[in-house]
């Protein structure tokens, strides 16, 4: 019995002193740098140029092709062979889009298979090639 009255007695109270606080000091901080942030657009001015360009970022299309230690090519997890995949990449680069491809290739696989991912990419024409690694000791406790 002297349980269930000392949990009815008891008040929970909620200290927000500390928290609205913090959401000032968030509010000033994010009003300052956006402040900082437009500052050197006021001070200079661009003179003009006849033949001046817009410049746009161009659109970067990442493709990932992972090479299995069979010697097997997955793009986008659909097995692909290496014409195929010489297909499908002259049909990115020809849709317009800077390419480039990462080269995931299994550590039990021949790299030879490597090796003709590579070329075949610069057959289509795409000199943007990255071969993905681990650092040692990252997710396999090597050193």
């Amino acid at each position: 019995m002297r349980s269930a009255r000392s949990i009815r007695g008891r008040s929970v109270s909620f200290k927000i002193t500390a928290m609205i606080d913090m959401t000032f000091l968030l509010i000033t901080f994010f009003i300052m740098s956006i402040r900082f942030g437009q500052e050197g657009d006021e001070k200079i001015t661009l003179p003009s140029a006849d033949q001046a360009t817009e410049v746009t970022e161009q659109r970067v299309e990442l493709i990932t092709v992972n090479v299995t230690k069979e010697g097997l090519y997955l793009i986008n997890g659909v097995e692909q062979s290496a014409t195929d995949y010489l297909r499908y990449v002259r049909a990115r680069k020809e849709e317009g889009d800077a390419l480039e491809i990462v080269v995931r290739g299994d550590k039990s696989s021949e790299f030879s298979a490597v090796q003709r991912v590579m070329r075949l990419t610069a057959e289509a024409g795409i000199s943007d090639v990255s071969l993905a690694a681990l650092q040692m000791g990252e997710a396999t406790g090597d050193q």
